[in-house]
């Protein structure tokens, strides 16, 4: 088991943007200002990197779902957009009591 500190959690979830980049073809941006820190690990939101930068919606990508990068494992869950995050969050949640 590993103990990731912020700056570790970023570095994966950076590295999960570059996969989804290739995947997309888009460059894409972590909203750090949007990041939530959980006792399981880190909520980790993005958008295109236009849209991160000049907050021009024309830039902004649809259906690009929040994911959690574990405390304890390292390991990248993404969540969904059927539901409000918060609801993938409480399940998370859940999930890691069990």
């Amino acid at each position: 088991m590993i103990i990731l500190n912020e700056k570790g959690a970023s570095q994966i979830a950076l590295e999960h943007l570059t996969k989804l980049e290739k995947e997309i073809g888009e460059p894409l941006g972590l909203a750090n200002s949007e990041t939530l820190e959980k006792d399981f690990g880190w909520v980790f939101f993005y958008n295109s990197k236009d849209y991160i930068e000049t907050g021009n919606f024309r830039s902004m990508l649809a259906g690009n779902a929040p994911f959690i990068v574990d405390r304890n494992s390292g390991e990248v869950h993404v969540t969904g957009t059927a539901k409000p995050v918060e609801d993938y969050i409480t399940d998370y949640e859940n999930q890691c009591r069990v």
